[in-house]
């Protein structure tokens, strides 16, 4: 009796379904990796943007303190970053000017709901005389 072997890639004839199922299982634990990747993406986004924002707040803090926290609103209005708060941590008679900025960011990620995300970013520039 001799045994026949199909060839590679191809399957039995009992085999119908099969890679349906497998198909069916794979397919949304992919789906859910791709919504995790853009959820990350867009958060990772806001803290660039909020440490750019905190940069040029302390940049133009070193040179006017009053207008620190109004640069950093006006660069983050068009993004949404979420709750904006700027702390002036010190002025520029302590060596540098030194701002912080926290936003609060509610994200929805697919299955599992709304998250609320924490964002903090800290910059400090040298004073100008």
């Amino acid at each position: 009796m001799r045994l026949r072997r199909s060839a590679p890639g191809r399957r039995g004839p009992n085999d119908g379904g099969v890679a349906s199922v497998e198909f069916a299982l794979v397919v949304p634990l992919l789906v859910l990796l791709l919504f995790g990747l853009v959820v990350a993406g867009s958060v990772y986004l806001d803290q660039l943007q909020l440490q750019s924002a905190a940069r040029n707040a302390a940049r133009a803090g070193s040179i006017s303190s009053v207008t620190a926290c109004s640069t950093a609103q006006a660069e983050l209005a068009a993004q949404s970053v979420g709750n904006l708060q700027c702390n002036v941590l010190s002025t520029c008679g302590n060596g540098g000017f030194r701002v912080e900025l926290k936003a609060d960011r509610i994200i929805t990620i697919p299955l599992l709901g709304d998250r609320n995300v924490n964002l903090k970013a800290t910059s400090t520039f040298a004073c100008t005389a």
